[in-house]
């Protein structure tokens, strides 16, 4: 029947992928038994999905730096700048175990052995880090803090982003769900640091979040090992030749990448401000230093939060080119009426507000077109010459508004450059090719391909599943 044969070839086009799982049984009798062993093996990938969670959520924590900067002056008696320059840092080795490392040891390495060596490689790191205050020097800051835990933050980010794909979800809510995981990791997380060092200081506060971390990583092995994911999520590409067939896929996506990339790097502008700047923003317009914390930092996380899971259940019911084309447009207004009124508390919290949706929802929403144009086995390498956009925009953004901040005595003008920024990130989506053309090229080159074999007597077998083909 054609719905037994539909099925048949849906199976064998997802035993065809990137999965690391095989399915070699055979005729319509097993069909039974193959669904069952399909809902088997969804429920057990989920275990990997679900330790990709609490791996972000362990990793998040490198978010909670500034609790530490005014205890650390104070014993080291070293300055600000100087120990913001440790983050700093730490969001390059973010980039680089993203973009560089990580398509690397994705492509040999097996899920559970890059997990348990991400949490532990951040754990050794804040343990490094916590040996700044008895030796009184900044070096084990820089390198446990900034080197290994941003490099093992950026490395484990990578790979929970990819493991949305094994989620018990549709695939844009298991992107928002494992990258909201990441700022809940740091908002858990902040009460118990904070404590810590009111009770003990900054060396101890370190050293048992660093603890807390290398704990973590034995309910991550048992989650990561129990989805039964042996192989590498990546596809390992020959470094001596290329097929036809992977160059064509690069020739196709190096146009879509530049204009992700673009898209990004000014779509998160605005976000990344005010995430380093709301709470001088807020303070110069007159807000208390009560309500500073609660205005700021509270209002940035929660819509953050919101953003990356909105973000990532509009792109399973909408493209996620239309979301990426509205989204930086919703933080024009609030950019504007802040920039226009200097004085206004409400326009700086809708604006820190705005930014904070803005940007959660770019970070669900990016993965998801990533893995729409590149596929599974490509999705690390292409996400992470992406992923570069975040790390420039993270280091343009804080200093431009400094910058600016500098020589006008107020952020009109970062505001100003924010929402035409905005605006450019939206022009820039609506380039981004639309998913009803894809599928119409896609089509169009399997029956080019088929006439060609055809004519040269030779078989061709056609392994796309879509509409027109069932």
């Amino acid at each position: 029947s054609s719905s037994s044969s539909s099925s048949s070839s849906l199976r064998a086009v997802y035993n065809a992928s990137w999965d690391g799982m095989d399915d070699s049984s055979n005729g319509d009798d097993a069909d039974g038994g193959r669904e069952d062993e399909e809902e088997m093996r969804v429920r057990v990938s989920a275990l990997g999905y679900a330790g990709a969670l609490l791996l972000n959520v362990a990793l998040g924590t490198l978010f909670c730096w500034s609790f530490y900067l005014i205890p650390l002056e104070a014993h080291l008696g070293v300055g600000r700048a100087m120990l913001s320059s440790v983050f700093s840092l730490s969001t390059i080795a973010t980039v680089c175990a993203m973009s560089f490392a990580g398509p690397v040891v994705y492509a040999r390495w097996a899920p559970t052995r890059l997990a348990v060596g991400s949490a532990l490689l951040a754990a050794c790191g804040l343990w490094t880090a916590s040996f700044a205050v008895p030796l009184r020097a900044v070096w084990p800051l820089f390198l446990g803090y900034g080197l290994m835990f941003g490099f093992a933050s950026g490395l484990g980010y990578g790979l929970s982003v990819q493991m949305s794909s094994y989620a018990p979800l549709k695939s844009g809510l298991a992107t928002g769900l494992v990258t909201s995981a990441r700022a809940f990791g740091a908002f858990i997380f902040a009460p118990l640091v904070k404590q810590a060092i009111i009770a003990h200081g900054p060396q101890f506060a370190i050293h048992q979040l660093g603890t807390y971390i290398a704990a973590s990583a034995v309910p991550i092995f048992l989650l990561f090992n129990g989805s039964g994911l042996k192989r590498p999520l990546a596809k390992r590409r020959s470094t001596s030749s290329v097929t036809l067939e992977e160059m064509e896929r690069d020739i196709k996506l190096k146009p879509l990448v530049r204009l992700l990339w673009l898209c990004m790097a000014t779509g998160l502008f605005s976000g990344l401000m005010v995430m380093a700047h709301g709470a001088t923003l807020l303070s110069s317009r007159g807000i208390s230093a009560q309500m500073l914390v609660i205005g700021g930092i509270s209002i940035v996380s929660a819509m953050t939060t919101v953003g990356r899971i909105l973000g990532g259940w509009l792109c399973d019911r909408v493209p996620p080119k239309r979301v990426l084309v509205f989204t930086p447009l919703l933080a024009v207004g609030p950019l504007i009426w802040a920039a226009m009124d200097k004085t206004s508390i409400i326009a700086g919290e809708l604006s820190l507000a705005a930014a904070g949706l803005v940007y959660g929802m770019f970070a669900s929403t990016i993965p998801v077109e990533v893995r729409r144009v590149a596929g599974a086995g490509d999705f690390a390498r292409t996400y992470g010459r992406i992923f570069t956009a975040w790390g420039l925009a993270g280091l343009a953004a804080p200093y431009l508004a400094g910058v600016f901040y500098d020589c006008y005595g107020d952020y009109t003008l970062a505001l100003i450059v924010a929402a035409v920024l905005s605006v450019t990130s939206a022009l820039l989506a609506q380039l981004l090719e639309s998913p009803r053309k894809a599928a119409r090229e896609q089509l169009a080159n399997e029956e080019s391909r088929a006439e060609t074999a055809a004519r040269l007597g030779e078989r061709f077998i056609d392994c796309t599943k879509t509409t027109e083909n069932d």
